[in-house]
């Protein structure tokens, strides 16, 4: 947790940060869209792009020390996990003038992983798909890896804990009936505050849910900011309508043409971009699905990408540093075709 450390010089700032390369030929090509369907809006209607420079929604906390360190995810424009990386393939800027990386590892780690399954009475149709997507997802583990499983509608419920038994798992979900409205936000609070403290290597939340939130007391910031701190990854894999896509970029690039709609509806569009601009600087990313049916060529690719890492740590050039608080941290690989699409930072204690 990144609030706990307070160390003293030459010691490291953990800053959870992955990014995700991905071409739009890949993007275009694929049926798994990036997309999300959340209910919940930021109370101030801003644009994802301005949620991303306001240093207080910043999903890292500031802590006073000399180094930085950024765990990296690459992929190529067939969407890809990179292996066999160097660090002069990378490049990191911290506002914008580019640091020597001082330290430099790719890591293959053990995976935690809970399986967040909504249960309310919203995805009745479609619960039998997200239970067999959740028991295929875990069989693709490998076999290092745990996993447990939390329900959810109004409330969170644990019905396994960490577990290498697929067969055990099946046999609980596939007898889970639906119940009550949808805490999505607080049943993620509650799988970060209390399903990881036994556990060691990475940490992951899958989460399978048509993405509806009516019911939570905490707002998504919130929740994102204690999975960073918590150093927890969130894969919110999502049952949507494809239309979803387009109203979103209307939304962001042109909310004059959105006037004539529901407030309700224009809120559920703006909670969308909140939900996938803050999943997506916490290091995970959002998959979209129609039905749960067509997600057989994301498994491998989500379990490699959740395995496999880049460590790097740079210490920032003290003569190049400006005043301000905020320091904007940008990663980009070096000569090779891509998008690096999560851009963070940290917040510098005076």
């Amino acid at each position: 947790m990144l609030s706990r450390y307070r160390f003293t010089r030459f010691s490291i700032r953990h800053i959870p940060v992955l990014f995700i390369l991905f071409a739009g030929a890949f993007c275009a090509t694929s049926q798994l869209l990036l997309a999300q369907a959340f209910k919940e809006t930021n109370a101030t209607g801003d644009t994802p792009a301005q949620v991303t420079k306001r240093p207080q929604d910043s999903l890292i906390v500031g802590v006073n020390l000399d180094a930085v360190s950024i765990l990296v995810t690459a992929r190529n424009t067939k969407g890809d996990y990179i292996s066999s990386l160097k660090a002069n393939d990378f490049q990191v800027l911290e506002d914008g003038d580019e640091q020597p990386i001082s330290f430099f590892k790719q890591d293959t780690v053990p995976v935690n992983v809970v399986f967040l399954v909504d249960a309310s009475y919203s995805v009745n149709d479609v619960l039998a798909n997200i239970v067999d997507a959740a028991v295929t997802f875990a069989g693709h583990l490998r076999k290092d890896d745990k996993y447990a499983a939390v329900i959810f509608a109004h409330k969170p419920i644990k019905v396994l804990d960490w577990t290498t038994d697929l067969a055990s798992m099946q046999n609980i979900l596939k007898n889970i009936k639906t119940f009550g409205k949808t805490a999505l936000y607080d049943s993620m609070e509650f799988v970060i505050e209390n399903m990881f403290e036994k556990v060691q290597g990475k940490k992951a939340i899958i989460v399978l849910s048509d993405g509806v939130d009516n019911s939570s007391t905490k707002s998504l910031a919130r929740v994102m900011k204690l999975a960073a701190e918590r150093e927890v990854t969130v894969y919110p894999i999502i049952h949507s309508f494809p239309q979803s896509q387009h109203f979103r970029e209307i939304a962001k690039n042109n909310r004059i043409k959105l006037k004539n709609v529901s407030k309700y509806f224009l809120a559920y569009i703006d909670a969308q971009n909140e939900f996938l601009d803050l999943v997506s600087r916490n290091g995970g990313r959002i998959i979209f699905s129609a039905g749960y049916a067509d997600l057989k060529n994301i498994y491998d690719v989500l379990v490699e990408e959740l395995k496999n890492q880049y460590s790097l740590s740079y210490v920032p050039q003290q003569q190049k540093r400006t005043e301000k608080d905020f320091k904007e941290v940008t990663v980009k690989l070096r000569n090779r075709p891509g998008e690096v699409f999560v851009r963070l930072g940290y917040i510098q204690e005076q």
